[in-house]
């Protein structure tokens, strides 16, 4: 795997990054984790907002390890890393019903007002609507990831739109089920 660190931080440098979002702490080996805290709060110096699962647990731990006067070990927090306690946790969303009309539908509208495609039609995530919660069960862990392959997938085959066929092809390479 090539390392694109440098690149990374040269166009941050020079595009004069303040805030940086980085998701899939989780997928960080544990040898790499002290480094590379350290590299992007020392070399850049700037905001960092780490996320994934488990990435408060994970966060812990490396902040432990670079100050120890932090690490505090009591039976509730000695197995720091083996857990995949999600940050912001996100209880499932209920599918469209009567008692809860907005919050699946809502959901995807935003999600849908957030891509980017060029030939993306407003509004369309919502048609795939109940094939997209039999897919991720109503969980934001499996939303996200689903739609941002999707486009990627998209994007790849140079649709740069979500069918029916690309989001079964995003599901299949994520291992969800389809149904």
């Amino acid at each position: 795997m090539k390392d694109f660190t440098g690149p990374a931080v040269h166009v941050m440098r020079h595009a004069r990054t303040e805030v940086c979002l980085i998701d899939g702490i989780d997928r960080l080996r544990p040898e790499d984790l002290q480094p590379t805290f350290d590299y992007l709060a020392d070399e850049l110096g700037l905001t960092v907002f780490w996320s994934g699962i488990g990435s408060s647990d994970i966060l812990r731990e490396a902040r432990a390890a670079r100050f120890p006067a932090l690490r505090r070990l009591t039976e509730a927090t000695a197995p720091i890393r083996p857990r995949s306690v999600p940050t912001l946790w996100v209880n499932r969303l209920p599918p469209r019903c009567t008692e809860h009309p907005d919050e699946w539908a809502g959901t995807l509208a935003t999600l849908d007002s957030l891509l980017r495609l060029r030939h993306h039609k407003l509004g369309s995530l919502l048609d795939h609507e109940e094939e997209l919660y039999r897919i991720t069960d109503g969980l934001m862990e499996h939303l996200t990831p689903l739609i941002g392959m999707a486009a990627q997938l998209s994007i790849l085959d140079r649709t740069e739109t979500l069918t029916r066929d690309v989001l079964h092809d995003a599901a299949r390479y994520l291992d969800l089920p389809l149904g």
